[in-house]
């Protein structure tokens, strides 16, 4: 009798934690300016619980999460909402929800979130259980990207790319073909009348619109904002525009507002790779494996100027040539500066190469080819709302900067310029954002700054000079990271806990590694 009496007992429990757990989820609301919420099944299975907790909760050892989904219906222009945008919130808690969510803002511009059943899986919920930052996490595919409809991508863009690095071209060849590439994208979403009238409504503050109308929707306060690369230029223009909205900011590997992403490029590309050879330099141990690293990149440059290697490089099941030249050869250095699994390889694919041993330049050049032929990502986004929100301001100065910058690599400086002068920017419109939109932002909301000293598309001076503007930020380096902190630095996911939840006096210091190791990983 005492057993079936607390077996009723749990079973009555249960059911009381599921209803309460429905009364709690996000509801179905519109607001004046048509933005709208409707929860919706999650498109994806996570649960390995009785069948009443379905679709609501997931079991990682003894923690249980209920997990909501929904699409954001944006706001009406012209009578219309033009996006549907998948949202999933991770709530922290079976009994209330967070007052102050954080939202992950996902960088680019034409990242997703990645909240297919995969990521979602064995990507975010270990990720959220290791940062234990106690808030609910609302995850989000912006405009154009990821599971949003309409989802602008376009077709063969990754085949097309990988076809021409088959190629032995001259720069001014590349930049030509891949101004045609660029081109044909374009043609193709504006043969296509709502794709071409979707592809008008992206932009960086129709996106901060976007994540007030969230907010609204799901009565959250206001957020905990947390964004990375591109997603800190977001974060950044909700504060400007809905400053209502925002809690607190966690900004890692930051673009802001100031910075012109087209004027930037020719001194990014060769900073990041100098970066790594002259920590190189400076490491006892480093220097002495692979010492004179710039003279064997000029000298490797110029064998590739006089004969390309070809490299065969792995996409899903088959083979396709990779023509290794001197551009190339420097983009995929480039490439690596986004991980310090790639950053540490550097220098003994360039020692390697120089000796003619091409085994870890083409581990560099895999991960090169792996970045490029992301299927999530959106190249129509990216290219409308870089292309849209920056704009060179002097052309004069910027060539004459590219052939300072360059006056050591020629070959690399006929590149350059050649990218310049066929403007892949062309072909998508003129420019839409105001002329405020490159203004500072300036805010006294508690922030944290995050930066790793490797980081070869955001550099950590970025971060430095945004500090100045926000008078209540944290500023953090981290000297063995490359692009984004906060998904490779336990330590700095500590600091975040600490942030967040100021009542529990969480140690202000832990320890990170603050010296780059210099290994190579097995390379196959």
């Amino acid at each position: 009798m005492r057993t079936i009496l607390l077996l009723l007992l749990s079973l009555f429990l249960s059911c009381l934690s599921v209803a309460h757990a429905n009364s709690l989820s996000a509801k179905n609301k519109t607001l004046k300016n048509g933005a709208h919420f409707e929860p919706t099944k999650c498109w994806f299975d996570l649960t390995s619980l009785p069948s009443g907790f379905k679709g609501l909760s997931w079991a990682s050892g003894l923690k249980v999460r209920r997990i909501e989904c929904g699409y954001l219906f944006t706001r009406k222009e012209q009578g219309k909402s033009y996006f549907r945008l998948p949202i999933v919130i991770i709530r922290n808690s079976l009994w209330k929800n967070s007052k102050n969510p954080v939202l992950n803002i996902p960088g680019g511009p034409g990242s997703s979130s990645w909240l297919n059943q995969k990521d979602i899986s064995e990507f975010w919920l270990p990720y959220i259980n290791k940062a234990d930052w106690q808030h609910d996490i609302v995850l989000f595919d912006a405009r154009g990207t990821g599971l949003s409809k309409p989802a602008l991508h376009c077709d063969h863009f990754f085949e097309d790319s990988v076809a021409l690095l088959g190629k032995n071209f001259q720069p001014e060849e590349e930049a030509k073909s891949y101004y045609n590439l660029a081109k044909k994208c374009y043609q193709k979403l504006a043969s296509k009348p709502d794709k071409l009238a979707a592809l008008k409504q992206l932009g960086t503050p129709k996106s901060a619109d976007d994540l007030a109308d969230l907010a609204s929707l799901l009565g959250v306060e206001a957020w905990h904002l947390f964004g990375t690369s591109y997603g800190t230029r977001l974060a950044l223009e909700v504060e400007r525009r809905h400053p209502d909205k925002v809690a607190s900011l966690i900004l890692d590997s930051v673009y802001p507002q100031e910075i012109d992403g087209d004027e930037t490029l020719p001194d990014l590309y060769l900073d990041s790779l100098e970066r790594i050879i002259n920590a190189c330099s400076s490491d006892s141990q480093c220097s002495k494996h692979y010492s004179q690293l710039d003279k064997k990149l000029h000298e490797i440059l110029r064998r590739l100027q006089q004969k390309p290697i070809t490299l065969m490089l792995k996409d899903g099941n088959k083979l396709v040539k990779y023509v290794l030249t001197p551009s190339r050869l420097f983009s995929i250095l480039f490439d690596a500066g986004y991980s310090i699994e790639s950053i540490v390889v550097v220098p003994n694919a360039i020692h390697s190469l120089h000796a003619g041993d091409t085994e870890p330049l083409r581990f560099l050049a895999q991960i090169s080819l792996e970045l490029m032929r992301d299927k999530d990502f959106s190249n129509p986004v990216f290219m409308e709302v870089e292309c849209n929100e920056n704009e060179i301001k002097n052309q004069k100065t910027h060539v004459e900067n590219i052939i300072k910058k360059y006056k050591n690599y020629p070959i690399l400086k006929r590149w350059q310029l050649a990218f310049f002068s066929e403007d892949v920017c062309n072909p998508w419109g003129s420019k839409e954002v105001d002329s405020h939109f490159h203004h500072p932002v300036y805010s006294d909301k508690p922030t944290l700054i995050f930066a790793g000293v490797f980081d070869n598309v955001t550099p950590s001076k970025w971060g430095k000079q945004l500090a100045k503007h926000l008078t209540k930020s944290e500023y953090h380096e981290f000297k063995a990271s490359g692009h984004g902190v906060l998904f490779d630095v336990d330590c700095a996911q500590k600091i975040v806990r600490r942030f967040l939840n100021p009542e529990k006096n969480y140690p202000k210091n832990c320890q990170s590694k603050d010296r780059i190791l210099w290994e190579s990983p097995d390379i196959k």
